[in-house]
């Protein structure tokens, strides 16, 4: 096990163990910089990247470890209060990246009247995005879908021949833009979820000050506006322009 320190919070003494290894870079480097600095120094067939809020016990590592080749192997996802959430998320439309950025799509949460209504109105656009939560078990393809950072297993020479995660995102979209450029160089791969009980993950259990909740909130700006200019399209370049002007603005206001 790999232990990337983007602070020091963790103390060596609470890892203490003789095959934990602790990289300490000095400075916070970003989850994608982060992981690309572990994922050299790998030797496994298979390397599981995971954020420091999972709690994963040995049967989701053993179901982690176990992907075939052609697998993006995740676990189904629950948040401390035990709801599920989704394992896999169907790339962001220039709208939908906009809207969940700006949170104005916190106006109608997942399984309400509104959320339902929000669908009907979007027509097959929203049908096809039906933001529900939890997953079911399962092969998907990942030219459809992508997997979040937050727990994946991938052969370590697949997730090298790509470069790794880009490194000019910080914070935030550096999983969505992995997917896609995988889904790219390897038509054959899909994302599995594995048939286990829910990893338990403590959504923003890494921002532990009101800076830092800024710092990432601002990160999830920059971030989106770089996967927009990556994709090609008028309605893309739109968004990329309303997601560099609402950074810009929430970088003023705090």
């Amino acid at each position: 096990m790999i232990v990337v320190h983007n602070d020091d919070l963790l103390t060596e003494v609470r890892g203490d163990h003789g095959r934990v290894r602790h990289v300490r870079p000095g400075e916070n480097i970003g989850f994608g910089r982060g992981v690309n600095l572990a994922l050299g120094m790998v030797t496994s067939r298979r390397v599981v990247v995971f954020n420091p809020d999972m709690s994963l016990d040995r049967a989701h590592f053993d179901a982690l470890s176990a992907g075939r080749p052609d697998e993006l192997v995740t676990l189904p996802l629950a948040g401390p209060d035990g709801r599920p959430m989704a394992s896999i998320v169907p790339y962001p439309s220039p709208t939908l990246l906009v809207l969940g950025i700006s949170r104005a799509i916190r106006v109608a949460p997942p399984g309400t009247r509104r959320r339902a209504w929000l669908a009907q109105v979007l027509g097959t656009w929203g049908e096809e995005r039906r933001w529900r939560a939890g997953t079911a078990p399962g092969r998907y393809p990942l030219t459809d879908h992508w997997v979040p950072g937050t727990v994946f297993s991938l052969d370590t020479s697949v997730l090298r021949a790509v470069g790794g995660f880009d490194e000019g995102y910080f914070l935030y979209l550096e999983d969505t833009d992995l997917c896609r450029r995988l889904a790219l160089a390897h038509r054959n791969l899909v994302a599995a979820v594995a048939d286990t009980k829910p990893a338990i993950h403590e959504v923003g259990g890494s921002a532990h000050t009101a800076a830092v909740a800024q710092f990432a909130r601002l990160s999830q700006w920059h971030s989106a506006a770089r996967y927009a200019a990556r994709q090609t399209g008028l309605t893309w370049r739109a968004a990329e322009l309303a997601l560099r002007l609402g950074g810009v603005v929430s970088q003023v206001a705090h």
